[in-house]
């Protein structure tokens, strides 16, 4: 395990605060967005929330960047990606409702391991001289529950599998120290 942690970072308070703010909110469709396809957006609206204050204290960074609640229904998936423009990103898993797929997804990197002279190993092409250690091709499934928080940097390759029946609801929150450049 590398380059994430899953904690629980909101109270069942604050979950439900979060839940209640989603349901009142209007989605968007999706069919392509940067890295996500085929789900329902709607942005956190600007104000006071608990659940807001504790991430960005947890976050310990001096600013939120971005903060939206994503819909992953039938056919919805976020492609392997690493965030840009951030350095923390927080993604808490609200719900989910008779969920098939969906599930959070990590690039790990392939380790270079002494292993016994007796032990066959084949490579072609490039891969002869120039093995894939050191590369993000080891994909992890994560067992993130609900009101639980997938917590990274801008260094991890991620994204979330294709959901084949259900929906999931998650709340995705970025944090930086920098200045936003303008645009």
């Amino acid at each position: 395990m590398s380059g994430y942690i899953i904690d629980n970072v909101l109270s069942e308070e604050e979950l439900n605060e979060a839940r209640d703010l989603a349901a009142s909110l209007e989605f968007y469709k999706v069919f392509q967005m940067y890295n996500i396809f085929d789900m329902d957006r709607a942005e956190v609206p600007e104000g006071d929330t608990s659940f807001m204050a504790t991430l960005k204290k947890y976050s310990k960074r001096e600013r939120g960047i971005g903060s939206y609640f994503l819909k992953y229904r039938k056919g919805s998936f976020t492609r392997m990606h690493h965030d840009n423009n951030t350095d923390l990103t927080i993604v808490t898993l609200l719900d989910e409702k008779d969920l098939v797929g969906g599930y959070s997804l990590v690039a790990e990197t392939y380790e270079h391991r002494i292993r016994p002279a007796e032990q066959y190993c084949a490579r072609n092409g490039g891969e002869k001289d120039h093995p894939p250690y050191g590369q993000q091709i080891v994909l992890d499934v994560l067992p993130v529950k609900v009101g639980e928080s997938l917590v990274y940097g801008p260094d991890l390759k991620h994204g979330v599998s294709k959901v084949y029946e259900g929906e999931r609801l998650v709340l995705v929150s970025w944090f930086t120290d920098k200045e936003r450049e303008s645009e």
